[in-house]
C-alpha cells in the first residue's frame, strides 16, 4: 500500500488526490507511522430522490380519490391564510 505524510497531503493535495485515484487507497502517514486510510468515496446507498413531478402527483391523487373531490384545494387554503396576513406599519 502507498503511503503519503500528513505535510504532502496538505501542501500537495492534487498530485495525492491523482495518486489516489490511481491506487485507489492511501496510508496517510505520520512521523513513519499509519494515521489514517484515505480511499475513494463509495457511491451512494440509495439512489438520490426525485425531484416532485406535478403530473405524479396529480395521477396518484386520482388514485387516492378517484372521482371524489377534495373537500379544499391547497392554492384555496394559502389564499385565505394570505388574506388574514396584515402588514406591519411601515410597509403600507
Amino acid at each position: 500500500m502507498e503511503t503519503v505524510t500528513i505535510r504532502e497531503l496538505r501542501q500537495n493535495w492534487p498530485a495525492v488526490e491523482k495518486r489516489l485515484a490511481a491506487v485507489g487507497e492511501l496510508a496517510v502517514t505520520r512521523d513513519g507511522a499509519a494515521v489514517a486510510l484515505l480511499v475513494p468515496p463509495r457511491p451512494a446507498a440509495k439512489p438520490a430522490a426525485k425531484r416532485f413531478d406535478p403530473a405524479e402527483h396529480a395521477r396518484l391523487i386520482r388514485k387516492i380519490l378517484g372521482s371524489e373531490k377534495p373537500a379544499f384545494t391547497t392554492d384555496q387554503s394559502l389564499a385565505a391564510e394570505r388574506a388574514e396576513r396584515t402588514l406591519s406599519g411601515k410597509f403600507r
